[in-house]
């Protein structure tokens, strides 16, 4: 009896365990997700995406945590599902930094909901060291430009922002404008500018391109003017509107240009070198919904896809050459971008240093 009861037991335990390896929303079953993928490599386009789709739809949605704006990612997700309306997204949107906790504290408790993160230099080159996503070659990689993306497949730029100084059109003559990085050491400007409290990575930058001895001097020289630090570059655009400040030099260039399109008194000139700041599609390595998660990076990496939205309907700059952009004045041949290889190694020291040199972190 006792015997019997073993081999009963044996079984049911045996069936348990089958009908979760069929009912788990997760496919992979101990694969990361580029070994999911690894299926597919060598098909063509056309077959490549049929298989995708049969995955996802056997997935039945995908999850994305960002950074972009709410009404913005609404408009990408619901041009996405014109093309794939059987993929139903969860979103979740907060800073980076914010973002990347989540995923962290996620992964730490064993829970992996992400499938495609949307994340700007810093944490996205934390994400590929700590083991948190996994290269993803997209074949709609091809034709963006090189600086946008990682050799080994783990970020790729699915838009820009270009940094540009703006200026109050009233309280700043044309001829009074600066046009370079040592203009904004005048001390005519002192009390009259602003800078983000985030603004690390572009002083990381700086630090990089400049070198650190140089960069420091200049920074220090920068403090000494005063800039009022503020959170939020749609304050800091709002305020330069109202007059409260009227420079701004690190600004994201759609924000004025837009401002100016409504009528607003602000304008913007570019300062060499010419910062951008990427914000990058990564593929989860935990993703639950791989296949989703293929055809949606695919999709928004495409010409034809976010990108396209991005560039000429919103006003992102696109890290592919070829559209119709909403703000050409933005536009330029060369950049130096703001990427995780350059900033990420040494973010936590650029951290440090932006809040020891302008004291407002």
């Amino acid at each position: 009896m006792q015997r019997k009861w073993r081999v009963s037991w044996l079984f049911l335990v045996f069936l348990l365990g089958s009908m979760k390896f069929f009912i788990s929303p997760r496919i992979s079953y101990g694969k990361s997700a580029a070994e999911v993928l690894k299926a597919y490599e060598g098909l063509s386009g056309k077959e490549r995406e049929s298989k995708l789709i049969e995955g996802a739809k056997r997935e039945g949605k995908m999850v994305l945590y960002g950074v972009t704006t709410v009404d913005q990612t609404k408009r990408i997700f619901d041009e996405f599902a014109t093309t794939y309306p059987f993929i139903p997204i969860s979103h979740y949107r907060s800073g980076a930094e914010s973002v990347y906790n989540k995923i962290v504290t996620e992964a730490r408790a064993g829970r992996y909901e992400v499938d495609v993160a949307e994340l700007e230099s810093g944490p996205v080159y934390l994400m590929a060291k700590n083991g948190l996503a996994d290269p993803y070659f997209s074949p709609s990689r091809k034709g963006i430009m090189p600086e946008f993306m990682d050799k080994e497949g783990y970020w790729t730029a699915v838009y820009h922002l270009v940094v540009a100084l703006g200026y109050n059109t009233t309280h700043v003559k044309k001829e009074e404008v600066p046009r370079s990085y040592d203009a904004l050491l005048d001390p005519k400007w002192k009390g009259r500018m602003s800078l983000d409290q985030t603004d690390m990575h572009l002083m990381g930058t700086l630090l990089e391109y400049w070198g650190k001895d140089k960069a420091l001097a200049y920074f220090k020289k920068l403090a000494a003017n005063e800039p009022m630090l503020r959170r939020g570059r749609s304050l800091e655009a709002q305020m330069l509107a109202g007059g409260d400040i009227h420079i701004a030099p690190w600004l994201y260039g759609y924000r004025p240009a837009t401002m100016k399109r409504e009528g607003a008194p602000v304008d913007t000139v570019l300062l060499e070198p010419i910062l951008t700041v990427p914000t990058y599609l990564m593929l989860a390595k935990n993703s639950a919904h791989p296949h989703s998660a293929a055809l949606f990076i695919d999709w928004a990496l495409s010409r034809d896809g976010a990108m396209r939205v991005f560039a000429e309907e919103l006003g992102n700059a696109a890290p592919r050459p070829g559209y119709k952009d909403k703000f050409p004045e933005l536009i330029v041949s060369r950049y130096l971008v703001v990427g995780p290889d350059l900033i990420g190694p040494n973010f936590e020291e650029y951290t440090k240093l932006f809040c020891s040199v302008f004291k407002g972190c």
